[in-house]
Parts: C-alpha cells; structure tokens; sequence
C-alpha cells in the first residue's frame, strides 16, 4: 500500500447514516455515524473541547494569539451543537471504535454555501483513513442535500488537513468570514471548485 493511501477501506454503507470502516493492519472496525440525540452531540462536545485545546497549544508553540479562537470557534456547549448540526442540510459525524469516539467533522448549509467545520482526529487515530472517512462522510450528505459551493476555513499549520482537503480537490478562496484577531494571516479559507463540488 502507497504512503498517500489510507490504512482503511470502506467495509458498508447503511442508509445514509452509517459508514462502516475496516482497519486493515488489525482488524478494528471503526463506523462513522451522524451524531443524532445529547448522548452523541456530548461525546462531539468532548472532542471538540479537546480539539479547541490542541488549536490553542499550536497557536502558542507558532507564536501565534490564540486569545479568541475559543471563543471564535469552539464555544458551543451539546445543546447548541445539537441545534446547529440538526437543520437542514446539516450534520456532525462521529468515528467511533469499540471504545471510544476517534474523530468527527460537521457541515453547516447557509442556502446556497455549506461548510465544513469541527474537523477533527484524536492523535493517536491519526494516519488510519479516519480523517478521509469523516471527510467522505460529510461530502457525500452535503452532496446529496443539493447543488452548492462547499468550503472550509482553516489554518496555515494544519498542513495534514491542508493536504488532504486539496487530495479531495479543495482550492484557496478568498475569506469569507473573519478570523479571529491576530490570526488573519496564518487562516486559510478553501472551496471545491463548482465542477468537483
């Protein structure tokens, strides 16, 4: 198997909702669902806190202020993650193995733009297809809800993310929204081209 290509394959797809991922090297399966009750959206909520938490670290270690990005990206509580990620044309996506959640990633629709959003794998989960398989998710129901332009903030040391969001065909863009104070010159802002959309 080549570098670039992941350690998983897709095992089952059910109805829309479920992905079904096998870890080739030891067998584990992972499934990737849509977060649907509290239970899921707080299980989100720690992964998200925890992924708030490495943001902040990697501003800091880059000499970067990392003063506003909690409260720019990571201050919903589950409540208000279960709002936001339940409308339509929207969704949060949780790998879970066995034991634990690994991973997720979200899709918000403002009508004719939908956007990824709390993109996330634990470290030690990372380099396994999990990240693709999340992503895949999210593209797929966002494709499936209707024509538009996809696209994602991020930032300049999130170069793996950077590297498969453009695997998957995404492209600089300009900015859409604002970037927390400080930070405008590290975030990248990114879309698939219409035709790949």
């Amino acid at each position: 198997m080549g570098k670039s290509e992941p350690h998983c394959v897709f095992a089952e797809r059910d109805a829309g909702t479920s992905w079904r991922r096998l870890r080739e090297r030891d067998g584990i399966l992972i499934q990737i669902t849509k977060a649907r009750d509290l239970a899921d959206f707080r299980e989100a909520g720690q992964l998200i806190a925890e992924m708030g938490r490495w943001d902040v670290a990697q501003c800091d270690a880059f000499g970067l202020p990392s003063g506003e990005v909690l409260s720019t990206y990571y201050s919903d509580d589950s409540d208000g993650l279960m709002r936001k990620f339940t409308q339509p044309r929207s969704g949060l996506y949780l790998a879970r193995d066995d034991a634990s959640a690994m991973g997720c990633v979200g899709h918000l629709s403002d009508g004719d733009n939908s956007e990824i959003t709390k993109f996330f794998v634990r470290t030690e989960a990372r380099g396994k297809g999990i990240g693709r398989g999340l992503l895949s998710a999210a593209l797929e129901a966002i494709r499936e809800g209707g024509p538009g332009r996809i696209r994602l903030v991020t930032i300049s040391f999130m170069t793996d993310a950077i590297a498969l969001y453009r695997g998957f065909g995404f492209v600089a863009c300009e900015p859409f929204a604002a970037a927390p104070k400080g930070l405008e010159e590290a975030t990248r802002y990114m879309a698939l081209p219409s035709a790949a959309a």
